[in-house]
């Protein structure tokens, strides 16, 4: 016997498979008419899978019990990563702030500018935290499925180092505002704000966790199907159902440029 979610998501995965297979061809195909530059203007074969339309006949033979698994909860997941796009970045710019204001490193002109900074221009301050929210909900959302899993839940590790690799390769380490560090002791100081912003992001980051639940537990009843041409035609008629499939390629994602142009941010 069958079961007929597994049935279709084979014939799914095969189609996926098939456009897989076609684009890794036609890109080899492109390496090759591209090598020197001598065909350029040549139309680049190519093949994209078409809408299909296929009939299942299946007949319904029993259930095999019932089925309890754990999957993750869509409407936890979404509100988690929207409340830690809107949170973090303003803690990641008060975690550096606060290293650099109780610092034991000698006092230096570079470190007086920063401190005049970040506590004056609050203009300043709300357009570096959205500029660090569209870096985070990028990070997160480019890392998902590894982030939250149905059986260990979130991956508390991974989002500390998603949310202090935007820190540091945005603030720490940017170079429109590697002014900010410039002084005698601006080294001694960023690799100090380094260490300190990823001490305490897992603290926080454990707050923000503790108010949601990311899975849930669900029961399906286990349906079994035959589908066999032979084995179906000894079956009554009124015992073979039909699954009419129409399958439609997706819409290829729109390629957006990174944004990384903050220019302008530190000398306002």
């Amino acid at each position: 016997m069958s079961r007929l979610n597994l049935i279709v998501e084979s014939l799914l995965r095969d189609i996926i498979e098939a456009q897989h297979a076609a684009n890794c061809h036609a890109a080899s195909l492109a390496r090759q008419y591209g090598k020197h530059g001598s065909v350029r203007g040549f139309q680049l074969p190519s093949a994209q899978v078409d809408t299909l339309e296929f009939d299942l006949k299946y007949a319904v033979t029993g259930t095999s019990g019932v089925e309890e698994k754990q999957v993750l909860d869509a409407e936890q997941c979404s509100l988690f990563q929207q409340e830690v796009a809107e949170r973090f970045p303003a803690y990641i710019i008060r975690s550096i702030v606060m290293t650099v204001v109780h610092s034991d490193l000698p006092d230096d002109e570079a470190r007086s500018d920063f401190h005049s900074l970040v506590s004056r221009e609050e203009q300043w301050k709300k357009r570096f935290c959205d500029f660090l929210q569209e870096k985070i909900t990028r990070a997160v959302s480019d890392h998902e499925g590894a982030l939250i899993q149905a059986e260990s839940g979130l991956d508390k590790g991974l989002l500390a180092d998603l949310l202090a690799g935007v820190g540091e390769k945005e603030f720490l380490d940017n170079g429109d505002l590697a002014g900010l560090f410039q002084g005698r002791q601006g080294d001694a100081l960023r690799q100090e704000c380094r260490e300190k912003l990823r001490e305490s992001l897992a603290s926080f980051i454990d707050v923000i966790a503790e108010k949601y639940t990311f899975t849930k537990q669900v029961s399906n009843v286990v349906v079994d199907v035959e589908v066999e041409t032979e084995k179906l035609r000894k079956m009554p008629e009124n015992a073979i159902q039909t699954l009419h499939m129409h399958i439609a390629p997706a819409a290829p994602p729109a390629v957006l440029a990174e944004q990384n142009d903050i220019s302008g941010l530190g000398n306002q």
